[in-house]
């Protein structure tokens, strides 16, 4: 059984060291000439993405550890804090690191495939290649989503980052700026080695990134620019022997858009679904352990999109003023348990939230 791999980014990549150690044969199609470029990325993850991993993860890429979190709005804040609750990674070097022995071929873009004699035919622009099963690990954008034709619509939200050389204090807390409370942020992320990493989530990223600057007065050379797009959703993400994973399938935090974790769990759901000759479970199987998480973040999302600024407000006011419950039941990988658990202990009242778990 012959298996394409859509994309060799670090899901891409995981699932096919996966499926090599199960002996099957594989290969990744990779638009890009270098692997890790260009990142999309801000590079942090929690401790549980080491801790659960099923193949041992390099420290190498672990550029800093951090102790917590700075949350602000407007001139307000409050610290939450916890010991080596996230990890800064080098995500150029966590994708090298995680390609290494796998049958990659750069430079090839796919362009269509075609169904013939329960195999498929990809298109690409250097030739023809044939498998038995294809999978889209091409990011949230994914062609081979839409090739598919697959019953997932997902929401883009933008975002950008850039890596500037300056020394920051404290060094081991990410500091979190709302542009609009619980929804649209900015973000601070001590890199190590006096780089650290600016980055925005909104729906004008160019342009708030830049006040963001301006507000912190940030003197330093900007030494990489990055940008990218999030794919927030629920939907099928297998048909036909295709299947999506990581973002082409939207497994990702709607209210953060952190994917990486999400990815990686799913990835081994897909791989064991393959190894058992059951690929057609993946979708159900991967739904069963996230889909509950991914469906309450989305309708929590949409119940806050929805509300005022001066609600979301008086909500930030509530959590400042609470930061202490929420240090003790704040959730790295599960932000809607979080909420529901937040919302509970103080007896908080939002029309709309308790009805949509």
């Amino acid at each position: 059984m012959d298996i394409a791999i859509i994309g060799a980014g670090p899901i891409g990549c995981y699932l096919g060291q996966l499926l090599k150690q199960h002996g099957f044969s594989h290969f990744i199609l990779e638009e890009h000439p270098e692997i890790g470029v260009p990142s999309h990325c801000a590079g942090l993850v929690g401790k549980s993405f080491f801790k659960d991993s099923k193949i041992p993860l390099p420290e190498n890429v672990i550029n800093n550890i951090l102790n917590g979190a700075i949350i602000s709005y407007k001139n307000h804040r409050f610290i939450l804090r916890r010991e080596r609750v996230a990890f800064v990674i080098d995500r150029k070097k966590l994708d090298r690191e995680l390609s290494l022995g796998l049958n990659i071929k750069k430079e090839v873009k796919l362009l269509n495939m075609e169904r013939k004699n329960n195999r498929y035919i990809l298109y690409t622009n250097k030739g023809n290649f044939c498998s038995d099963i294809v999978i889209g690990a091409d990011g949230a954008t994914s062609l081979t989503r839409r090739l598919a034709s697959l019953k997932l619509k997902p929401i883009y939200y933008k975002g950008i980052q850039v890596r500037i050389k300056k020394k920051v204090e404290p060094r081991d807390m990410v500091q979190v700026d709302f542009i609009k409370p619980f929804l649209f942020f900015s973000w601070i992320i001590p890199e190590g080695d006096e780089i650290v990493r600016v980055g925005n989530i909104s729906p004008n990223p160019a342009q708030n990134l830049k006040l963001f600057l301006n507000k912190l007065k940030f003197q330093g050379e900007i030494i990489e620019k990055m940008g990218g797009v999030l794919s927030i959703g629920y939907g099928q993400t297998f048909k036909d022997n295709i299947a999506v994973v990581g973002d082409a399938a939207c497994q990702v935090k709607p209210l953060s858009g952190g994917g990486l974790y999400y990815g990686m769990r799913c990835a081994e759901i897909l791989a064991d679904c393959i190894v058992r000759e059951n690929i057609s479970s993946y979708d159900g199987e991967w739904k069963e352990l996230l889909g509950g998480e991914i469906r309450s973040a989305l309708k929590i999302r949409k119940v806050l999109e929805r509300r005022s600024l001066s609600f979301l407000e008086k909500l930030f006011d509530i959590a400042r003023k609470n930061s202490h419950i929420i240090e003790q039941i704040a959730d790295f990988e599960r932000h809607s348990f979080s909420v529901f658990n937040v919302i509970k202990r103080l007896g908080i009242i939002i029309p709309g939230i308790f009805l949509s778990r």
